[in-house]
């Protein structure tokens, strides 16, 4: 009897394992509707990483405005992230979709939407 009850919570694993997969599958169709921005953010970047490298990477998809990426003000070094402008938005979308957990220089590294920068607090009544 044990036995077929490990069987059958085997069973009902694997079941649940795959309506999890498919709910996964339903979020990334959602992801592969055309997003509203040119504008991605790209972390998990090597401090080595150039500009040119990260270019040549992501250009592929459409024409780029700008690839910019993070400097440290002090050390001069990369913060090991990015900012990078498509010209369409089917451009930037096919990027994130694709590039996403891709290896560059040897890191993996994250595409996400760049979100607007919040207001910045002025520390004072407006005028």
């Amino acid at each position: 009897m044990g036995e077929a009850f490990e069987k059958n919570l085997i069973f009902s694993a694997k079941g649940n394992l795959q309506s999890s997969t498919d709910q996964s599958d339903s979020s990334e169709a959602s992801q592969t509707a055309p997003i509203k921005t040119k504008k991605l953010f790209i972390t998990g970047l090597s401090f080595y990483t150039s500009e040119k490298t990260l270019r040549a990477a992501f250009e592929g998809f459409g024409e780029l405005v700008e690839v910019k990426i993070i400097m440290d003000k002090i050390s001069k070094r990369s913060k090991g992230y990015a900012f990078i402008e498509y010209t369409t938005e089917e451009a930037a979308s096919a990027a994130l979709k694709e590039m996403n957990g891709k290896i560059i220089n040897g890191w993996m590294i994250v595409v996400d939407v760049a979100r607007s920068n919040p207001p910045r607090y002025s520390g004072g009544r407006p005028r």
